[in-house]
């Protein structure tokens, strides 16, 4: 870091941002239950970005360039680059605005149970827990990789910003296969910031279960309207639509209606009303610094906070409390068995499932769903598509009971749409 602020005061720039990231990783790749490759990876990247202030037509204005450099880059390489960013910056023409300012902290350790060991032990851990549910007769774990992840952040501002943290994350992906009565296979992957034993085990699981029955469904769903039932993985993407939509980026842009002080959800609310919290995965923002603390996004459907980048939060002048990731929900008021207590499509399995916070549109195509007849009779189905409107669907929406933890949620582990178009047979 030195270097590069050397660097940068040498090529006379005043204002800059400097975000340096030491990435340390162990990586495991498994044939069935057999190690096939083990990775160590090490990298040191530096994210610099320059701004250049200028006047026009009597207004400040303020442009910036960012570029990305790795430490073995020589000096004069990154002082080239550096001075090519700066001449790059005067063609963005912004109105003027603030960064965050002087922001001053050790490394805050944001690891938790993953710290106190080593990477090699995580990985060796978790994969182990992961084996231990791959015990179906039918269907089995045909590859299995898993990445864990150290991170060491440090950020460093011309407004007098220096805060560092370190981060520790699990990720990978797997294919569940089953070959009776059709061979099928099922793609899957994860991520947690935790060590998350328990829960790569529910998920093998399921997946397997899911995978043997996609390889038992031929019949696809009837076209109409459904109550659909969303789980897992698909409830955060679904509720990615809050996120985004109070990003301040969005709302200056015209893209987003939402402001401060107004019910969001709307009025006419017949399901669960949204009380939602901005959730915290790193101590501090890693491009600008600012200290990042759980926030209330929403309570009762009212809008309290917006975040996003200091550029935006300054033009549509709401506090600058930096681009948050993650989202937390309290339990819902509907358990899962009550919610397929009904005529409803439970879909467990997309080929890829879509939220445009633009539009509110959601939609994605079916591999396996379970349809409930409201009577205890269950089918599986294969084919077609969902197609619905989150603005609309929101004010009727049902929360589960039951919660789940990734790395970027913590709520319901379901939802209960109604009225969902499906397009199908």
């Amino acid at each position: 870091m030195d270097r590069i602020l050397r660097l940068l005061k040498e090529c006379g720039i005043k204002t800059y941002t400097v975000t340096s990231t030491k990435k340390e990783s162990v990586e495991l790749f498994f044939i069935k239950k057999n190690v096939d490759m083990r990775r160590m990876n090490r990298k040191n990247v530096f994210s610099i970005t320059v701004y250049k202030d200028m006047l026009e037509e009597g207004k400040k204005i303020r442009g910036f360039a960012s570029i990305l450099v790795n430490e073995s880059d020589a000096d004069d390489e990154i002082k080239n680059r550096i001075m090519q960013s700066l001449d790059s910056a005067k063609y963005v023409k912004n109105p003027y605005f603030e960064l965050p300012v002087r922001e001053l902290s050790k490394e805050v350790d944001c690891c938790g149970d993953l710290s106190g060991k080593s990477l090699d032990e995580i990985a060796e851990e978790f994969a182990s827990a992961a084996y231990s549910a791959d015990c179906d007769e039918k269907a089995f774990i045909n590859s299995f990789e898993v990445f864990v992840t150290e991170k060491h952040v440090r950020v460093v501002t011309s407004e007098e910003t220096d805060v560092s943290y370190v981060t520790r994350e699990i990720e990978g992906e797997f294919v569940a296969q089953c070959k009776e009565p059709q061979d099928v296979e099922t793609y899957m992957d994860f991520k947690y910031n935790f060590l998350g034993k328990e829960e790569i085990k529910e998920l093998i699981k399921n997946t397997l279960q899911v995978t043997k029955d996609r390889a038992k469904a031929t019949a696809g769903p009837k076209s109409g309207k459904y109550d659909v039932i969303l789980s897992d993985r698909y409830v955060p993407v679904l509720l990615q639509f809050f996120l985004d939509r109070a990003n301040a980026g969005l709302i200056y842009q015209g893209f987003s209606s939402f402001k401060t002080g107004e019910n969001v959800q709307g009025t006419d609310v017949n399901g669960d009303v949204f009380d939602i919290t901005y959730g915290v995965t790193n101590a501090f923002d890693s491009a600008y610094g600012n200290k990042m603390e759980e926030r209330p996004m929403l309570e009762g459907g009212v809008l309290r906070n917006i975040h996003g980048a200091p550029r935006f939060s300054h033009y549509i002048g709401v506090p600058k409390i930096g681009t948050y990731e993650k989202v937390k929900i309290p339990a819902g008021s509907m358990g899962m068995t009550e919610m397929k207590n009904r005529k409803c499509m439970h879909i467990v399995n997309f080929s890829d499932f879509q939220m445009d916070p633009l539009s509110g549109h959601f939609g994605g195509e079916i591999r396996l769903a379970y349809l409930y007849d409201g009577e205890g009779n269950v089918s599986v189905v294969t084919g077609g598509s969902i197609n619905g409107s989150f603005l609309s669907a929101m004010k009727n929406v049902r929360l589960s009971r039951e919660t789940e933890k990734l790395w970027n949620y913590e709520g319901p582990k379901a939802v209960l749409l109604t009225d969902i178009s499906v397009a199908g047979e």
